[in-house]
């Protein structure tokens, strides 16, 4: 089997069908922060091989041997002489040049995007925060801001502030007031924000990618349950789902993490549901799913290295 083959089939695996799995290993929400990196990490891993498919593309080899092994020891000089004379190359060469192109600008495209976007639209919340927010005297670092519906977010920076609105705090009791904040406050301490930007760039730059708008969907929810995890290890479970309820599934505005975002109904069965032991299993299988899909560009690169360093290989055809 050819590098470029194994990289493509590769790239299909992790981009397309791996994702379909991911969404339904549901006993992964036990692990949430693990599960939104495993997420991120079959985006990159699908993105690298689709990357290394268009450097084959644009460097030809045969099957697995010294050929590819010559030109990853002189990968500057080839690349050069490749793109120096395309029209010795054909067809190879233009789908090469295009696969990088493709996956540079969509980074780059992501990147700044949904960089941008994130960073005005919390620079004009703080802006109105500092017109129509007080702050809660009795609660430090939260901002309270007058609103009809029961509003609870967090906005990024070091440290972003708490918003709760009016209608929060008439809602819910001290208990759930102190559940609602160490939830925002989990949000801050593991820089979540920062995870949802990244999945954000992805989908924003690859949205031919399956695998990149699905991880930036799975991701938006994965770190609200981290979130409902770390608060109920601090003020218990049921405290965190009595306050999920009376918040309801209040929408937050742009660049933040609120409490109630996702199926707040959802959150609060998971909250109340004993914890069956076990489930390791299910972990093994969604690390599998990303595991053995990069093995196959890992592969194609490391043994063509092993011939040049003199390694023996077991050669496949």
């Amino acid at each position: 089997m050819t590098p470029l083959l194994l990289v493509a089939v590769s790239a299909l695996v992790l981009g397309a069908g791996t994702p379909v799995v991911l969404r339904r290993l549901r006993g992964l929400d036990r692990w949430p922060m693990l599960t939104a990196w495993l997420w991120l990490a079959t985006a990159a891993g699908a993105l690298a091989a689709v990357a290394l498919a268009g450097l084959l593309l644009l460097l030809p080899t045969g099957p697995l041997g010294t050929g590819v092994a010559e030109l990853l020891r002189t990968c500057v000089m080839a690349l050069r002489a490749a793109l120096s004379t395309p029209h010795e190359s054909g067809a190879g060469t233009v789908a090469g040049m295009v696969t990088l192109v493709a996956v540079t600008g969509g980074l780059l495209l992501g990147g700044s995007v949904a960089g941008s976007r994130a960073w005005r639209a919390a620079g004009r919340h703080l802006e109105l925060l500092a017109l129509v927010g007080r702050p809660a005297t009795d609660l430090p670092g939260v901002t309270v801001l007058e609103h009809g519906r029961p509003l609870a977010y967090c906005l990024p920076g070091r440290p972003g502030p708490v918003v709760l609105s009016t209608s929060a705090l008439r809602r819910l009791h001290a208990d759930q007031v102190a559940a609602v904040l160490a939830h925002e406050r989990a949000h801050q301490a593991g820089r979540h924000h920062r995870l949802v930007l990244l999945a954000q760039a992805l989908r924003i730059g690859f949205p031919w990618l399956p695998a990149a708008p699905l991880a930036a969907e799975a991701v938006a929810r994965l770190v609200e349950l981290a979130a409902d995890d770390a608060a109920a290890r601090a003020q218990g479970r049921r405290q965190v789902a009595a306050a999920l309820a009376a918040l309801g599934d209040a929408a937050v505005p742009t660049a933040a993490l609120g409490a109630a975002v996702v199926s707040a109904t959802e959150r609060v069965s998971r909250l109340l549901r004993p914890r069956r032991p076990g489930g390791a299993l299910t972990l093994v299988a969604g690390l599998l799913l990303l595991g053995l899909p990069l093995a196959a560009p890992l592969l194609a690169v490391v043994v063509p290295l092993a011939r040049v360093a003199g390694v023996p290989v077991c050669p496949l055809s």
